[in-house]
């Protein structure tokens, strides 16, 4: 990760104190969140799921050695830990193996609530891309298969390691 990114994720960090708003406290309204997000939409255009995938991804690469995490069991233990606390969403791991992961998630931050036809969770899938990659050392890549925005149930994120560009071949 280049020193300047985890630079900056310190600094975050160092500036989330417990009595940083004594009265609000360190949570977002999500439709704060959401404004925020559209308009993020609307400045940078519709190609911007890449741009919430890399910063994902970035935070979970540092957060994954910041904690040591090791393997990929411990790194999908904390995704599932992060979301909840976070309220990003509620993460199930539902299949494991060395090279690939199936995730699912129900309550999206970014999309319950939304019927656009179109995946949004572009940051969750990258910061668990993110995490596996830190606590293995091996690229993985994440992709959306199904989302709550489309019209499905649930969240559905598929990872797996990253070979050659036909990782992905036959779907995901």
């Amino acid at each position: 990760m280049k020193p300047a990114r985890e630079e900056m994720f310190r600094q975050v960090e160092r500036s989330l104190k417990d009595d940083i708003r004594p009265t609000l406290g360190d949570e977002l309204k999500i439709s704060a969140f959401r404004h925020m997000m559209a308009s993020l939409v609307l400045t940078l255009g519709r190609g911007v799921g890449s741009t919430f995938y890399r910063a994902g991804f970035d935070i979970g690469v540092y957060k994954a050695e910041k904690h040591g995490l090791k393997g990929v069991d411990e790194a999908l233990d904390y995704a599932v830990e992060v979301f909840e606390k976070t309220k990003l969403g509620l993460l199930n791991v539902e299949e494991v193996s060395e090279e690939e992961v199936v995730l699912t998630m129900k309550e999206s931050v970014t999309a319950d609530g939304y019927d656009v036809g179109e995946k949004l969770c572009y940051f969750q899938a990258g910061f668990i891309a993110g995490l596996l990659q830190g606590a293995t050392g091996q690229r993985w890549q994440v992709k959306e298969r199904a989302c709550v925005a489309e019209g499905n149930e649930e969240c559905v994120f598929v990872g797996r390691v990253w070979h050659d560009e036909n990782t992905w071949k036959g779907g995901c």
